[in-house]
């Protein structure tokens, strides 16, 4: 399911880098936002909603101009990332800027069941599962 590649090493061992965090899942919103306890450390964590950043899933409400079809791939997507990253999974966000709505966006690093090391949002890129933005 997940890849097995190592995209950087050691993700985890450098937290608490400037806007680098670990951080649980309390759950997937859709396949671009994600609602996380982030720790900040000593012992003060925030509960907030995060976008990914540089990705935009497939929508899984019917607004307007969202079609059926769409409906359908945005809810196997938030689907599948449940799961694979169900609530409670440890993560490392790096944060960036706020997005036009108003979450702060981030990459999220997952270490999978095997060890390895990935950045979900190139993950997500690279399986085509969403298409790519710039803000």
């Amino acid at each position: 399911m997940m890849p097995k590649k190592n995209s950087e090493n050691s993700a985890a061992s450098h937290v608490y880098e400037k806007n680098r965090y670990l951080a649980k899942i309390v759950r997937w919103l859709d396949g671009d936002t994600v609602e996380l306890e982030l720790d900040l450390g000593m012992s003060v964590s925030v509960r907030s909603k995060f976008r990914l950043a540089r990705i935009d899933a497939p929508e899984t409400r019917r607004y307007s101009g969202v079609t059926e079809e769409e409906k359908a791939r945005g809810l196997e997507l938030k689907e599948r990332l449940q799961c694979d990253m169900p609530n409670g999974t440890q993560v490392v966000v790096i944060l960036s800027k706020k997005g036009k709505y108003g979450r702060y966006l981030i990459e999220m690093w997952h270490t999978d069941n095997d060890g390895n090391q990935y950045n979900l949002n190139d993950w997500l890129l690279n399986e085509g599962l969403v298409e790519g933005v710039s803000y």
